[in-house]
C-alpha cells in the first residue's frame, strides 16, 4: 500500500472508518461548490462510493494530518502520457499551504513511478486559492474552457493548467 509522507502530512488511501470524516469535510457547501465531480449534498452513500473509487485506483489518494482525514488528492489518467491532478481539503484546513505540499509530494511520487509525463489541471474561474496552488507547483495557465459542475449542475466557467513531470 502507498503511503506518501511529507513534513506535515500522510498521503495514503483512506478506510471505512473515515466515511464519517469524509462525509462531513467535503459535504460542506464551501468545499463541494469547488469541486466539478462532487455532489450537493453528500451523502453516506456518496461516501462509501467514493472509498470504493479510492480502493480501485492505483492513483486517488486521501491527505492526513496527525492521522486526521483533511482532504483528497489523485490524478486521473486521460491517456498513457497525461492524466488531471484533482485535490480537495476541508474548510478549516484551507490557506496553511497543505494543498501546495500534498501537490508537490504527488507530483514528485507520479514522476517517479508512473509513465505520466504530462499533468492537467481545472479550476473555476474566481477560485484565486486553488489557481495560487497550482501555479506555486510549476502549473502553467494554458487556457480557459468549461466543466460541468455535479454539485451545481451546470457548466462553470473554468481555466485549463498543465504542468510537465520531469523525466
Amino acid at each position: 500500500m502507498i503511503e506518501i509522507s511529507t513534513e506535515r502530512l500522510t498521503i495514503k488511501k483512506l478506510s471505512a472508518l473515515d466515511k464519517a470524516r469524509l462525509t462531513e469535510l467535503i459535504g460542506d457547501p464551501r468545499v463541494s461548490e469547488t469541486l466539478s465531480n462532487v455532489p450537493y449534498p453528500y451523502t453516506d452513500e456518496d461516501a462509501e462510493y467514493w472509498i470504493g473509487i479510492v480502493h480501485s485506483s492505483e492513483f486517488n489518494f486521501n491527505i492526513f494530518h496527525n492521522g486526521l482525514l483533511i482532504g483528497g488528492i489523485g490524478l486521473t489518467p486521460q491517456r498513457d502520457d497525461c492524466c488531471e491532478l484533482g485535490y480537495w481539503l476541508g474548510f478549516e484546513y484551507w490557506g496553511r499551504g497543505y494543498a501546495t505540499e500534498a501537490c508537490h509530494a504527488l507530483l514528485e511520487h507520479a514522476s517517479l513511478v508512473t509513465c505520466f509525463r504530462q499533468v492537467r489541471a481545472n479550476v473555476y474561474e474566481g477560485n484565486s486559492a486553488s489557481s495560487n496552488v497550482l501555479e506555486k507547483v510549476g502549473f502553467k495557465q494554458i487556457g480557459t474552457g468549461e466543466v460541468f459542475s455535479l454539485s451545481k449542475q451546470k457548466n462553470m466557467p473554468c481555466l485549463h493548467y498543465e504542468y510537465r513531470l520531469p523525466d
